[in-house]
C-alpha cells in the first residue's frame, strides 16, 4: 500500500506546474489523541494503557487539478506519537517507544477554492431538506485523506529487557474538516480525525502491528 501511495506521489509531481494553482501552501500543526492498540504478534504480549499524546505538522505543497473545481492536494506529514504498553505476561514492566513517522498524505477530492457551504447550497438548492446531509457529506469527502510511510528508529524500551529497535511502516485515512472560512484566510481551523496502521517484521519473520484510532485539533497557516 505504500508502494502505492509512493507512486502517486511520483506522478502527481510531474505536474508541478499546477502546483499553485489552487489551495495556498499551508502548514498544519495539530495536537491531538490517539487510542493504539497492539495486534498480531506484538499483541500476543502487550496491551495499551490506554490514551496517549500525539503531534502532527503537515505541509501541503503540491495541488493537481483535474476539474474546474477539484484537485489532488499532496502533503508531507511528520510527527511525534509516544506508546505505552503494559507487558500481559508479568504485569510488572512496560514497554515504551516513540513514533516518528514521516510521510506523505494525499487528498484526493480538495476543492480548489476550499469548502464554502453557501455555494453548496446553491448547489443542492433543490434537495429540500436532504440539504444539511448532503452538504455534510460534501464536507467530508472534500477533507478524506489515505497517508503513508515510514516511522524510522523507533527504540523499544522495556526494564530487564534489551532495547530493540525497528523502522515500521504506516499506512491510514481518515478526514480532515477545514473551517468555513475563506481561503484566503492567513489561518484557517482543522480538525481530523481518522486510523492510522503501524506494522513492523519482527527477528523471528514474525509480523508486529499497533492500530491507532486518532482525533486532531490545529492551526494551518498560509505561507505566502
Amino acid at each position: 500500500m505504500n508502494k502505492c501511495l509512493l507512486t502517486l506521489f511520483f506522478i502527481t509531481a510531474l505536474f508541478t506546474a499546477k502546483a499553485q494553482d489552487g489551495m495556498k501552501p499551508r502548514l498544519g500543526i495539530y495536537l491531538g489523541i490517539a487510542s493504539p492498540k497492539a495486534t498480531e504478534v506484538f499483541g500476543q504480549f502487550y496491551k495499551s494503557k490506554g490514551l496517549q499524546p500525539r503531534l502532527t505538522a503537515e505541509y501541503n505543497f503540491l495541488n493537481l487539478g483535474y476539474t474546474k473545481k477539484m484537485f489532488v492536494k499532496v502533503a508531507a506529514i511528520a510527527g511525534l506519537e509516544p506508546q505505552n504498553f503494559r507487558n500481559q505476561t508479568t504485569y510488572l514492566t512496560n514497554v515504551t517507544m516513540t513514533q516518528k513517522p514521516l510521510g506523505a498524505r494525499i487528498y484526493p477530492f480538495a476543492f480548489k477554492d476550499g469548502f464554502d457551504p453557501d455555494k453548496q447550497k446553491e448547489v443542492f438548492k433543490n434537495a429540500g431538506f436532504t440539504n444539511l446531509f448532503i452538504i455534510g457529506g460534501t464536507w467530508a469527502i472534500s477533507g478524506l485523506y489515505v497517508e503513508g510511510g515510514i516511522s524510522p528508529g523507533v527504540k523499544m524500551k522495556e526494564e530487564g529487557y534489551a532495547d530493540v529497535t525497528r523502522s515500521p511502516q504506516f499506512f491510514g485515512w481518515g478526514i480532515s474538516f477545514t473551517d468555513f472560512e475563506d481561503e484566503d484566510n492567513k489561518v484557517k481551523f482543522k480538525f481530523n480525525v481518522g486510523t492510522r496502521k503501524y506494522t513492523w517484521t519482527n527477528a523471528s519473520n514474525t509480523t508486529s502491528q499497533i492500530k491507532s484510532f486518532c482525533m486532531d485539533f490545529g492551526i494551518a497557516i498560509a505561507l505566502n
